[in-house]
């Protein structure tokens, strides 16, 4: 009895199994029936009709295949160009006026070092030389130290010829209070300036700067305190001067252009005394280094800066090239949009990011793990020291590490140590930066004769020194901004994918939707309604059966 049952329950259960496969099997063929005769997808309603032959419905099969094979290899190209260059660089809609931007900051060095009657280098070296020669206490020599500090000036010619000057004793400790102390005042050497209609001493606007080309003269750049993290640089001496309104003593915020041409810009009138003019040092080009850059930028005039000879009237037209990054933009990575904002690249001594603040930071780097040291017009904290004049020739090579190639000749660890520290410097352009094209023209003033015209009113010393102008101002008065915007977002991907799509099969957002519903919904339905259908057959299979089974009742009367 035991045996029968068991039998019957295998029986039961084999029978259920092959119910259920049949029923899946049969949920799996009308799913599929109800898809290709439904679907908006084109082609698909061929794939099951009893009236397509086999060779019919091969051939549809493989057009869907190559349509869906070219619309794949179309998204494929479309999404790569859209993860590789999502930004595009164009002209704005709209004109942008100069007063709506700062006067550029204007910086001058003059090639003349320090002021003949603090130091004649010409004298001194001779003097030197000779007593070197002599071999009579030329260490002993006051100017030493003061020889030693201007040298760091000095141009390649003159560290040959004097290589040895390093090796005399003197004390190279307060490098930049001694430049200061020996410099050209800036009183005499800026005379005077006049921004726009208003003539002015220049001694609120013109702050001096230690750059490497010694004291210069910056006009219109931030304070020092804006640029620069004072809580990461050193104490033992400032890069700018203290810059302060004398009435008020409150920061003076950098000017705005006032529009366009001669009338609305900066004209300067340097005077320089020509006994100071020294050929030893700075070689046969004398006159002035001038730099125009941007108010929030610390300049690095040996970098680019234009050359002013003496007596001669230089005027400079601008021509701004202004680069702004729209919101959409501004969602990408860095890496997409090759630029940085302020707040997503931190500089260690700088609060206020540009590309030439990173590479002077840079430089300061390599400088450092390359000397030991850092160039007195380098940011540096209170644990990195001055070069020495000793150090000359690691400084100028330092520059040259910054580049892709430099050919080096260092040890296996250094080079890595150096290449790391550059590759990690990352100085890409910042995502809002002002650049200036420059138109010069120049004409010599003759003083001699201007002179003699004037001598009752100039004095007799007034041919004792030379006259230079520079005028600055704007070109024109609206320029075409260039703006960093997206190129491709989100939205133009997926329209681009869903033209393709429907180009190529007729893809829409409900045919996918259409797939998902075959996929997940529909075949809970279809397996329920069969199942209740399979059922209803069972049950009345089954009543048939009872009903046939049933011996007819003969009812006998009486």
């Amino acid at each position: 009895m035991r045996g029968i049952c068991w039998y019957e329950c295998v029986s039961l259960f084999v029978a259920m199994s092959r119910l259920c496969e049949r029923l899946q099997q049969s949920v799996k063929e009308e799913v599929f029936r109800e898809y290709c005769a439904n679907s908006s997808i084109h082609g698909v309603r061929y794939f099951d009709r009893n009236e397509r032959t086999v060779c019919e419905r091969f051939w549809w099969l493989v057009v869907f295949l190559l349509s869906m094979l070219g619309c794949g290899v179309m998204i494929h190209k479309t999404y790569v160009k859209w993860n590789q260059v999502p930004i595009i660089v164009t002209f704005s809609e709209k004109t942008t006026p100069v007063w709506d931007i700062h006067f550029p900051a204007i910086t001058i060095c003059p090639e003349t070092k320090v002021s003949a009657e603090k130091l004649n280098i010409t004298a001194e070296m001779n003097a030197l030389v000779a007593a070197v020669e002599r071999g009579n206490g030329s260490s002993e020599r006051e100017s030493v130290p003061q020889l030693k500090a201007v040298s760091q000036l000095c141009n390649m010619l003159f560290q040959l010829e004097y290589h040895w000057l390093h090796e005399l004793n003197g004390s190279e400790d307060d490098l930049v209070g001694t430049l200061k102390d020996m410099s050209l005042r800036r009183d005499e050497t800026v005379v005077m300036c006049q921004y726009g209609n208003t003539y002015d001493a220049c001694e609120d606007r013109l702050t001096e700067t230690v750059s490497e080309e010694g004291i210069c003269y910056t006009f219109n750049m931030i304070s020092e305190r804006e640029i620069f993290r004072k809580s990461s640089l050193h104490t033992e001496y400032n890069y700018m001067e203290g810059w302060f309104n004398s009435k008020e003593h409150q920061p003076l915020a950098p000017v705005f252009a006032r529009g366009a041409g001669l009338h609305d810009g900066l004209t300067l009138y340097l005077r320089h005394m020509q006994e100071d003019t020294d050929y030893l040092c700075t070689g046969f080009s004398q006159g002035y280094k001038l730099m125009i850059h941007g108010t929030d930028e610390y300049p690095q005039v040996s970098m680019r800066n234009m050359r002013i000879p003496f007596s001669h009237e230089i005027s400079i037209a601008l021509k701004p090239q202004m680069m702004v990054t729209s919101q959409s933009a501004a969602d990408f990575s860095w890496e997409k949009r090759q630029c940085f904002f302020n707040d997503e690249r931190h500089l260690r001594f700088f609060k206020l990011y540009n590309q030439d603040n990173c590479e002077l930071e840079c430089l300061s780097n390599v400088t450092k793990a390359l000397c030991g040291c850092v160039r007195f017009s380098m940011p540096r904290s209170n644990d990195t020291t001055v070069c020495p004049l000793s150090m000359w020739q690691c400084m100028y090579r330092a520059k040259w590490f910054l580049r892709p190639s430099n050919n080096s000749r260092l040890p296996p660890n250094e080079e890595f140590e150096i290449t790391k520290i550059v590759n990690s410097c990352n100085c890409l352009p910042a995502c809002s930066s002002v650049y200036y094209d420059v138109e010069t023209t120049q004409t010599s003033l003759d003083m001699e004769k201007f002179l003699l015209a004037t001598n009752e009113l100039m004095g007799d010393d007034s041919d004792k020194f030379f006259i230079t102008t520079i005028a600055i101002y704007f070109k024109e008065s609206y320029f075409i901004t260039s703006k960093r915007s997206e190129l491709y977002g989100w939205v133009d991907f997926l329209a681009n994918c869903g033209g393709l799509l429907g180009l190529f099969m007729g893809v829409s957002i409900l045919s996918l939707l259409e797939i998902c519903y075959f996929i997940t919904i529909r075949p809970f339905s279809l397996r329920k309604t069969l199942w209740e259908r399979r059922n209803n057959n069972s049950d009345l299979l089954t009543t048939n059966n009872v009903q046939h089974s049933i011996p007819p009742v003969v009812t006998i009367s009486e």
